[in-house]
């Protein structure tokens, strides 16, 4: 049998042409399109057109089709799929200057980037890190802890997408480990059933990127691709 593929792909905003950004907008349903016009700011509005582009294209690629033939809907705790279900798993992550999106068509996932060029606010580690979170974060030495705590976010994020629940599963019920690099639940009566995998990669010298999945081992490609390539 073979192995589970998951393929993320990130676009960093700035390598984007600037006339290439019409013909991204384009690929957008028209529901995507009037929410893209609805931000405030412009790198805001980029990013979402870049992402949602991204999507279509991957998907393209994943199961052939056409960019404007996919229609979305969410599943009951809000986490976006392909409408009937019919089409292979993917998801989305978009933060300042980076986009990403992960296709797989065999397991469901949930993806993260981050920019690390910004302060890390450690003073939330109480509200937000379970408790064998908060020890390691802050036995690293002092320079270390604004890494470590965007190691720790990037992957609560991506593990409570993966498991469609968003920020109503609670961001202390369960506790992110790197060495092995896994998740563990302080209560067992709110253990997700498994098993969990879970990958990190630094994209660029910027963003972090967290993985997370339920299923079987997977080979994870990560690449950076430009979008004018993927439309040729």
């Amino acid at each position: 049998m073979s192995p589970a593929r998951i393929i993320v792909a990130t676009v960093a905003i700035a390598d984007v042409p600037e006339a290439l950004w019409e013909r991204l907008a384009v690929l957008l349903s028209e529901s995507e399109r009037a929410r893209a016009s609805r931000f405030h700011f412009e790198r805001n509005r980029r990013e979402y057109v870049a992402a949602h582009a991204l999507k279509r294209l991957m998907l393209c690629e994943a199961a052939g089709g056409a960019p404007g033939d996919w229609a979305f809907e969410a599943e009951p705790g809000g986490k976006p799929r392909v409408a009937g279900g019919g089409g292979p798993h993917f998801n989305l992550s978009h933060c300042t200057g980076l986009v990403a999106c992960a296709v797989s068509p065999d397991v469901a996932m949930g993806v993260d980037v981050e920019p690390v060029d910004r302060r890390a606010p450690l003073d939330i580690a109480d509200r937000y890190f379970a408790p064998d979170e908060r020890a390691w974060l802050f036995a690293r030495p002092e320079a270390e802890r604004p890494r470590g705590f965007f190691r720790l976010w990037t992957m609560k994020e991506a593990f409570i997408k993966a498991t469609g629940k968003g920020i109503s599963q609670g961001l202390q019920s369960f506790a992110i480990g790197f060495d092995p690099l896994g998740v563990s639940f302080p209560d067992p009566a709110r253990e997700e059933p498994g098993p969990w995998r879970l990958a990190e990669a630094a994209i660029g010298e910027g963003h972090l990127m967290g993985l997370a999945w339920r299923g079987p081992e997977a080979e994870v490609a990560v690449e950076s691709v430009r979008l004018e390539g993927m439309i040729g």
